[in-house]
């Protein structure tokens, strides 16, 4: 797969976006952006796409985290729930990485993937689709020694509905972290080429 600092930006962009839609989730008890969902879900099942941004559908697809991404990476705001994002990014980065040790989990979780994509391409990311998706993630990476906790609104988090719509966007996150190490991303660089990626995410935006 190509390495630009568009394909690394389109998965920072994943990650942002995935960790973003939980946030609001968890403090809303809504969705934030549908199509941003929609691609976020999306992007678990695109096994064979032919460059990054067709793994989200598109550069419209991660327009949602493109725009909140810009926002981090340029610190303009120091709002608790900016920090808290931040924090999400930096503990995604930590359960991809114990993921990608554990080699029958990460062969087990891809393979129900594979078995669940047909109802995908046929009904979308349904409530049933969010429900498979979300006893995904707790027969694989709720066993992992790394921890997702997410913080938000009691009565939101205990709706079934919602927990499992965040449980299937922390699969989307992983998915778009392992993608962008694939197409050569590194975490030291987002902090001695900030300004550049910041230039670059924002005419991003601009061609979307």
């Amino acid at each position: 797969m190509a390495s630009t600092i568009d394909d690394q930006l389109i998965a920072m962009a994943g990650m942002t976006q995935a960790l973003q839609l939980i946030q609001t989730f968890a403090y809303e008890g809504r969705v934030a952006d549908q199509q941003a969902m929609d691609a976020s879900i999306g992007s678990l099942f695109a096994f064979d796409a032919p460059d990054t941004p067709s793994i989200y559908g598109g550069l419209p697809g991660v327009r949602f985290g493109m725009r909140r991404l810009t926002e981090l990476l340029a610190g303009n705001s120091r709002e608790p729930r900016d920090l808290e994002l931040t924090r999400y990014v930096v503990t995604l980065f930590a359960v991809t990485k114990a993921f990608r040790r554990d080699e029958e989990m990460a062969a087990r979780l891809f393979g129900r993937l594979e078995e669940l994509k047909p109802a995908f391409d046929q009904h979308g990311a349904d409530g049933g689709m969010l429900s498979d998706l979300n006893n995904l993630y707790r027969q694989t990476l709720s066993h992992l020694p790394q921890k997702f906790v997410i913080n938000g609104e009691k009565h939101h988090l205990e709706d079934m509905q919602i927990s499992s719509s965040v449980r299937a966007l922390l699969l989307a996150g992983v998915r778009a972290t392992i993608l962008f190490d694939q197409v050569g991303g590194r975490r030291w660089r987002l902090l001695f080429m900030r300004k550049r990626y910041v230039e670059s995410a924002r005419l991003l935006l601009q061609r979307m």
